[in-house]
């Protein structure tokens, strides 16, 4: 639904925006957008080339997304051995999702939100292309509250900071969606204000009144409570933003982030 099923015309696709390892910057973290990839996979092929230059490092790529079924709760790892991709399967780290499990109260080892939500699986592609011998940590939230994103922010930082420097984090979050294209654009300019900042506070408070409906912005808010990104990362993102119209006929808008 998302992308090319096709194995050959995925890696044309790839290929086509001159991914290649080794080449490209540093990042630390990165923020790509879970839209189709007509509309949003340039931008995605930029988020992850931004942290290319890292390639021969990176052991893990820690992907949060956020679930659309307002019904679901919690933190949710996954208990299989790997996700499959037309590129082929990615392992996944059953030890490390364990250890989060472990570390906090609302993870839970459930597969099933996997399976039905899209917000991580169209970045899966590019992580395999990107980083052909990472494993990955995937995890789900459900619907945001201050509990969860303190739990995974505090499970960032006791599991994930020790080995930072073999690990990319990658948050799939959307900037904004209204059924006003003006209102739209206003969400997404302040998404992006508030994630240059890196104030986790007030971020999570933008959100839970309302301010702010980024799909995925809970995820940044805790990547950015985690203390796994400081002062000296450097946020950078594209001046042009990227927009199109749903089933529902509201206006997604998508961007890419990445601090260095």
């Amino acid at each position: 639904m998302f992308y090319p099923e096709d194995r050959k015309e995925m890696l044309d696709y790839l290929r086509s925006f001159g991914l290649e390892e080794g080449r490209g910057g540093c990042a630390q973290a990165i923020i790509a957008p879970h839209g189709a990839w007509s509309y949003s996979g340039a931008l995605a092929a930029g988020a992850f080339s931004s942290a290319m230059g890292r390639s021969a490092s990176i052991r893990r790529v820690v992907l949060l997304g956020p679930i659309h079924d307002k019904r679901e709760k919690g933190l949710f790892l996954s208990n299989s051995h790997s996700f499959n991709t037309p590129l082929g399967n990615i392992p996944v780290d059953r030890e490390m999702s364990e250890e989060l499990e472990f570390r906090g109260n609302f993870f839970e080892i459930n597969d099933i939100p996997h399976l039905g939500e899209h917000s991580i699986e169209i970045l899966l592609p590019f992580v395999k292309y990107c980083f052909p011998d990472a494993s990955i940590v995937p995890i789900l939230m459900g619907q945001p509250n201050a509990q969860y994103i303190y739990d995974l922010a505090q499970g960032l930082k006791s599991v994930i900071k020790p080995v930072l420097d073999e690990t990319l984090i990658v948050v799939s979050c959307n900037l904004s969606c209204d059924t006003d294209q003006k209102t739209a654009r206003l969400l997404a300019e302040e998404s992006l204000r508030l994630f240059s900042e890196k104030n986790a506070p007030a971020l999570a408070s933008a959100i839970f009144d309302g301010r702010l409906n980024a799909c995925g912005g809970a995820l940044v808010a805790a990547l950015f409570e985690s203390g796994l990104l400081d002062k000296t990362h450097e946020c950078s993102f594209p001046e042009n933003l990227v927009s199109a119209v749903s089933a529902e006929n509201n206006t997604v808008y998508y961007s890419e982030l990445s601090y260095v």
